[in-house]
């Protein structure tokens, strides 16, 4: 009995979660840009590599809105040395367009070598720019994720930079597993900064942070980030998950007023 009640506990904390989360993304947009960098470096190794695209797939395919008010166009860049662009500014508008985005998510090559943070932003700006839907008046919501730091291709930050002076609108950020640095992530490239760490996230306002324990929490956090960048409120035991790692982790939760 005492189980049971601890799990309700944890699921009516998560829905209070849900309920706080401010989603202010902006009405009436013609199309926004969504671009996820994955990061597809040796150290996540091919196990890890697999949780984490199977993880991006699954979350689109699933939860990438066809129809609505807001049209979404998807790029998806994947990085070690070098970088590749898997998908290439593809419009969301049918469930098919939408199932393969998916199912080239889910095959992506793991490109198994070193960590450069600089081709990642720098691909992924030629696939964000070079779309007909592009416009710096328009949102673009670009999700970066790691599993550790930068040992080539210099530090990132200028092409961090050179991404954002495109016009781009918020980056946000996973921090997978303990190898990261989670303060450079933090202060260099989360936008606008500074990059917020608590829920509720003050998106998109501010690029947030997300400490993932390891690849297989990566699913449970990148459907939280898409079902805040498109106006979708987290379900309440993804929240309840995400709040315990996040506790663990050593973030602290404070309430916000927004």
């Amino acid at each position: 009995m005492r189980a049971i009640k601890k799990s309700v506990s944890k699921l009516v904390t998560a829905a209070a979660f849900a309920a706080s989360i401010a989603v202010t993304a902006p009405a009436s947009a013609a199309v926004i840009q969504l671009g996820f960098i994955v990061d597809s470096s040796g150290s996540l190794g091919t196990a890890g590599w697999n949780l984490v695209r199977t993880g991006l797939s699954n979350a689109i395919n699933n939860l990438i809105p066809v129809g609505g008010t807001d049209t979404y166009e998807v790029s998806v860049v994947s990085f070690s040395n070098t970088a590749v662009i898997n998908v290439n500014h593809v419009l969301i508008n049918s469930v098919a367009a939408r199932t393969g985005v998916a199912g080239t998510v889910a095959s992506m090559t793991f490109l198994n070598s070193t960590t450069n943070f600089a081709a990642g932003f720098t691909a992924m700006n030629s696939a964000l720019t070079s779309s007909s839907n592009y416009s710096a008046g328009l949102a673009q919501y670009v999700n970066f994720s790691t599993d550790g730091i930068q040992n080539v291709g210099g530090t990132g930050i200028p092409e961090r930079n050179a991404l954002l002076a495109s016009g781009i609108n918020n980056i946000s950020i996973e921090g997978i597993g303990a190898a990261v640095d989670a303060a450079d992530l933090t202060n260099n490239f989360c936008s606008p900064q500074p990059c917020d760490t608590t829920i509720p996230f003050n998106f998109p306002a501010q690029g947030f942070y997300l400490a993932v324990a390891n690849p297989a929490a990566y699913q449970a956090a990148i459907s939280t980030k898409i079902r805040i960048v498109t106006g979708q409120v987290p379900e309440p035991a993804t929240l309840a998950l995400l709040g315990v790692a996040l506790a663990g982790l050593g973030f602290s939760r404070r309430r916000k007023l927004l």
